[in-house]
């Protein structure tokens, strides 16, 4: 019934295209790299077992059947490279080259039964006037905010404006409905003039397979209170406003660790923070790694400016953690209830949550628990599944829903 065009990179439509397949109503994903039959067979030599960058390709792979797999490696190879030596032109031509490579793969799909085009934005281009004259439902994947108001929320984009402002609301603009994975991304929307009937909202679950990785928790509220930050350790995410909070609370005993890449200017501009024994940097975890780091972390803090649905914050919600973020980060987060929400940018709101974290170990601790009962129980990948079925029957207009296998 769906096709579904990934693009680069592991993002979340290779969770829907599992969960499309689970039900039966996967016709073909198409994405970039990928661990294909015969490329597993080669990276399970031992010389190539331990090598990071392959191991995260070896990652990419879900539960998707291999014959309904298209993987177009040439393309992102470019974009690679593009990015390696910071090509703008060569990233945006891999963009476009990707978008042309796939029109082939959407006529087969089509041939074979698709009725709905899911396609990631950015990487639709032609491919979503080739799908719509073959009869498909165009459903544009939207994972961060309008990009007509982008620039509002995270500065500005330099050279990558050409591309939200024409490739991503292009796709937008032609899509016979949109998905976006937060409340936060669809009030953008709004903010932006777009017609909101035609865009849908559903959170991303917690895959199974990363809860299976998470330890049990041991030791709450006793000792220095445990921080973490996981992802790309910048401006965007608020790395700026940790930094001057927890200078505030010299007075407080805090550990902090940093799970994931540092912006070289974060770096530069703070020498003193980065050498304070406190501070930890962990640098790229595999997702059993930060289940790992997660599970003994008290409070996850990440003050983000602008994300679709950060996956890092329903992740440390999954590991019991207490969670300090903003409405921006577009996650579930209820002030009070699953942890703190401060305001972006705002210093002292997050010395402050930091502080009253600190002040009822004992209440942090259970939020944290009771933030890891909600996830099992209704934020799994197989929730996000469910919705996603539901839609796709609403979008074809036949909303009967079909037996499916226990997640």
């Amino acid at each position: 019934m769906v096709v579904i065009s990934n693009g680069f990179s592991k993002v979340h439509l290779s969770l829907a295209a599992a969960e499309a397949n689970r039900r039966g109503l996967l016709t073909a994903f198409l994405t970039g790299a990928y661990p294909t039959p015969p490329l597993r067979a080669l990276l399970a030599l031992p010389g190539l077992r331990s090598n990071k960058k392959l191991n995260r390709l070896i990652a990419r792979g879900e539960q998707i059947d291999d014959t309904l797999v298209r993987a177009l490696f040439f393309p992102e190879l470019v974009h690679q490279i593009g990015r390696r030596f910071k090509n703008f032109a060569m990233i945006l031509s891999a963009l476009r080259m990707y978008s042309r490579a796939v029109i082939p793969q959407v006529s087969r799909a089509s041939a074979d039964g698709a009725r709905i085009y899911h396609y990631m934005s950015g990487y639709g281009g032609d491919s979503v006037t080739v799908a719509k004259d073959l009869g498909l439902v165009a459903l544009c994947d939207h994972a961060s905010v309008h990009p007509a108001v982008v620039e509002e929320f995270v500065g500005r984009l330099g050279r990558m404006r050409e591309f939200w402002r024409k490739d991503v609301q292009r796709d937008l603009e032609n899509a016979d409905a949109v998905l976006v994975n937060s409340a936060f991304v669809e009030s953008t929307f709004k903010l932006a003039g777009f017609d909101c009937s035609r865009v849908h909202v559903n959170y991303l679950g917690v895959d199974d397979a990363f809860l299976r990785q998470v330890p049990h928790r041991e030791g709450r509220g006793e000792g220095d209170l445990r921080l973490l930050f996981a992802g790309h350790f910048n401006k965007w995410k608020g790395a700026d406003i940790i930094i001057d909070a927890l200078r505030r609370l010299e007075g407080l005993p805090w550990r902090f660790e940093i799970a994931g890449r540092l912006h070289p200017q974060i770096v530069m501009e703070n020498p003193s923070f980065f050498s304070d024994p406190r501070v930890r940097t962990l640098g790229f975890l595999s997702r059993n790694q930060l289940a790992t780091v997660m599970s003994r972390a008290d409070v996850l803090l990440f003050p983000s400016r602008a994300e679709g649905s950060a996956r890092v914050v329903f992740e440390a919600l999954a590991c019991g953690c207490y969670v300090v973020t903003t409405p921006n980060s577009g996650s579930i987060v209820k002030d009070g209830v699953h942890g703190s929400l401060v305001p972006p940018g705002d210093i002292l709101a997050v010395a402050g949550a930091i502080e009253d974290a600190h002040r009822d170990r004992q209440r942090t601790a259970e939020i944290g628990r009771q933030n890891a009962d909600l996830v099992r129980s209704k934020y799994r990948q197989c929730d996000y599944g469910d919705k996603l079925e539901s839609l796709y029957k609403k979008l074809l207009g036949n909303e009967r829903k079909k037996d499916v296998p226990a997640c």
